[in-house]
């Protein structure tokens, strides 16, 4: 087994913390509001349009909102759209709360010289906000589903990331929470997989649900000493 030279990692419930399922709907009623369209739904139009959507399928923000106001039987003007837009930015920020390990990990691998990268089934929110992430500055490569109209567990969009990193998918470690079916999808391409399960992950909101035997681990700062193992 090849020593890792790269981490590749999950973004929402793996470098940042979990967001509830209460928390998740709460954003929904938001841009529900703000659209002028009836929650349950908002809900149901978002939840059947994830998989084009994550893909990036429907358009950009205001677009996609555009079909699921048509969805929800109601056809949004452009003010409309631009507030619902922001709104919806927002709610999306507040899930982008890092883990208190997320930078010193990611900061303690480019010291070793490993390769980062982030692989994210996402919508347009987190490609706009990456940038501004603490931990942005230590990704030596990222993988947006969005962007890539790739999704978990789609091959290609981990064999992307090693790509960008000028690795072999044997040579990274991909550590998830294990939504999206990403555990088995890293491992069906070479790269070793590790769940990340930590204790808001109970309560966490998941697309698809997740079982899974192998390795894992409580937090992030421990992928260090999984390493440290190899050497």
């Amino acid at each position: 087994m090849p020593v890792a030279t790269a981490v590749i990692f999950d973004c929402y419930g793996t470098l940042t913390v979990s967001a509830t399922r209460e928390a998740r709907a709460a954003g929904h009623e938001l841009v529900a509001a703000a659209l002028g369209v009836d929650l349950d739904a908002y809900a149901a139009a978002m939840t059947n349009t994830w998989q084009e959507r994550a893909r990036g399928r429907l358009g950009d923000l205001p677009q996609t909102l555009r079909v699921i106001a048509n969805a929800c039987g109601v056809d949004p003007d452009e003010a409309t759209l631009a507030h619902a837009s922001a709104v919806r930015r927002e709610t999306q920020r507040a899930f982008l709360e890092l883990r208190p390990d997320a930078v010193p990990t990611l900061r303690a691998l480019n010291e070793r010289g490993l390769k980062t990268a982030v692989v994210s089934d996402c919508t347009h929110e987190l490609a706009e906000q990456w940038p501004e992430l603490a931990v942005a500055p230590y990704v030596g490569a990222t993988v947006f589903s969005v962007v890539e109209g790739l999704k978990k567990p789609e091959p290609a969009i981990f064999l992307l990331a090693s790509e960008r990193l000028g690795i072999r998918p044997a040579e990274a470690l991909y550590v998830g929470d294990g939504d999206g079916n990403e555990l088995p999808g890293s491992a069906a391409v070479g790269m070793r997989p590790i769940r990340l399960l930590t204790p808001d992950h109970a309560h966490g909101h998941v697309f698809d649900p997740v079982t899974w035997t192998g390795a894992t681990t409580s937090s992030l700062q421990e992928v260090l000493d999984i390493l440290d193992e190899e050497q």
